[in-house]
């Protein structure tokens, strides 16, 4: 029943706007719900209206430009910032005691931050770079059919990779207090083996609970992502294109992705450590 409950979560919020006028709280009546229903049946007529030009254009197939723009940027940023919390939790596995604690307080005062912060920060640091070296290494602005993809995503990622890295640390240091870690090293086992093969196995499970958090942290910082580098994303359709139907179908495009993404990270835990998770 989630998948129902999902669209018709979807439904609702996307007729919202009908319920609320300058005079408060209306019933627009079933006539105009029924309306949008109808719309809805016959997706490739439906249109979205420019709120500057007053100018109609077809919905399909230009949405589908803007949800590959987000969908790239966002399964980009999600690979980085896990990939680099793995890598940064290997390098300190052997590391000293005392290194490692810096490292886990230095995360934690990271996390106080807001988000807005790294955003903003990360897009001035391109820009001086630009005016300091002349040349842009990776591309810091969206123009025409060109995009900035790879930019958006390494800034995206710039929170989850706290966010994992701080989580990855703090998981380990207490697998390590565990019973079949001292067993494990007390049979001659090497370290990194226990921990590539033991270690992250479990602390998976209790990882992956932090996954709607971060996503939803990393869709939030998506629309800021691409207002700065001028991004014909989905932000900008459930934003500036607002009418019911429009936002329906593309709030369901950007977050029915998002909801198969969740329930195959649940099959593949269960699949390699055989713990039921529910996402």
């Amino acid at each position: 029943m989630k998948p129902f409950f999902l669209i018709l979560g979807v439904f609702l919020i996307s007729i919202s706007p009908l319920f609320i006028s300058v005079e408060g709280f209306v019933w627009p009546g079933l006539e105009q719900i029924g309306g949008i229903l109808g719309q809805l049946t016959n997706p490739e007529a439906l249109v979205y209206i420019n709120p500057g030009s007053g100018e109609e254009r077809s919905l399909f197939p230009i949405i589908f430009k803007a949800f590959a723009s987000s969908l790239t940027v966002l399964g980009i940023a999600l690979v980085v910032s896990f990939s680099l919390a793995l890598l940064g939790t290997l390098l300190l596995w052997r590391a000293p005691k005392r290194l490692y604690q810096l490292c886990l307080s230095f995360t934690s005062i990271l996390q106080s931050i807001p988000d807005i912060v790294f955003v903003v920060a990360s897009q001035m640091f391109l820009v001086w770079l630009y005016v300091e070296t002349g040349s842009t290494y990776i591309k810091i602005a969206g123009a025409g059919e060109e995009e900035a993809v790879l930019a958006p995503a390494l800034i995206l990622s710039i929170l989850p990779t706290i966010y994992f890295f701080q989580s990855m640390l703090s998981l380990v240091e207490e697998e390590k207090e565990k019973p079949y870690y001292e067993m494990a090293v007390s049979k001659g086992l090497p370290k990194t083996f226990i921990l590539l093969t033991h270690i992250l196995r479990n602390i998976l499970v209790r990882l992956s609970y932090q996954a709607k958090f971060l996503i939803s942290i990393m869709v939030s910082n998506l629309l800021i992502v691409e207002y700065l580098f001028e991004n014909f994303g989905m932000t900008s359709f459930l934003l500036t294109y607002s009418q019911p139907p429009v936002f329906f179908v593309t709030a369901l495009l950007f977050f029915g992705p998002v909801y198969l993404f969740l329930k195959i990270v649940e099959l593949a835990l269960y699949f390699f450590t055989r713990q039921e998770v529910s996402l």
